[in-house]
């Protein structure tokens, strides 16, 4: 029996098409956040552009009730073009401006001092074409200012800039795929509710009792037409 387990893990371990959404689940998605649908199509990503889910080349993304996101990896994407045999290299870097106002390109990611960053590029070489794919990228577009794009964004705006032109130079083989690092600046807000009903009513009323106190002692004497507001500080907090 024990062999038997072991054989059935190596066949999907060593060929991903053996691999099966209930095995899947349970390595990238074991709260079952994702809904059947996101899990079938990571699964059929996996299939098809033989992406590895155990090394982290293909992974979910996923906040509260939001839509998951299917990322791959850098690697994966540097892997597929050094597989396709018209792959010939690559060169890039940064591009920033100068203490003119002036744009320019650099390889690598050190600039000049008094330069400022404004984006990465990349040029892709393929034996089968007479000129490179070449891609900009604008630091602005992608910047999160959290994490690694706060400590290193020249790194990270050319590793985007190296993705973009990878993507459009071997379509046939990472076209359609997005790493974390262009996604994370579009991630969707986790709007989970962490109040309950009664949650919202009570704070809502704190709110209400403390703007009439307010309204007293600003005005100790209100007319008789006069009504402490209240209806018009619930509306639209409760309906979610």
């Amino acid at each position: 029996m024990t062999n038997e387990v072991a054989q059935t893990k190596g066949n999907y371990l060593t060929d991903l098409q053996k691999l099966d959404g209930a095995t899947l689940r349970s390595f990238v998605d074991p709260k079952h956040q994702a809904s059947p649908q996101e899990l079938q199509t990571l699964l059929a990503i996996v299939k098809n552009r033989n992406l590895n889910p155990f090394t982290r080349e293909v992974y979910f993304i996923k906040y509260g009730n939001n839509p998951a996101q299917i990322v791959v990896s850098k690697d994966a994407f540097m892997k597929r073009a050094e597989q396709n045999p018209n792959y010939d290299g690559f060169e890039s870097g940064v591009i920033y401006e100068d203490e003119k106002g002036e744009l320019k390109n650099k390889k690598g990611i050190i600039l000049p001092k008094g330069a400022k960053l404004i984006g990465g590029w990349c040029e892709v070489y393929r034996k089968d074409r007479t000129r490179p794919i070449y891609r900009e990228v604008e630091l602005s577009a992608y910047n999160t200012g959290k994490n690694w794009w706060q400590k290193a964004p020249g790194q990270m705006i050319e590793k985007v800039a190296i993705v973009a032109a990878v993507r459009d130079t071997f379509s046939e083989d990472v076209g359609g795929l997005y790493t974390s690092d262009e996604m994370e600046q579009a991630a969707p807000v986790d709007v989970t509710p962490t109040e309950s009903r009664d949650d919202v009513v009570a704070r809502k009323m704190a709110q209400i009792e403390q703007f009439n106190k307010e309204q007293a002692h600003t005005d100790p004497e209100p007319t008789q037409n006069e009504e402490p507001i209240q209806g018009e500080l619930l509306d639209g907090e409760l309906e979610y």
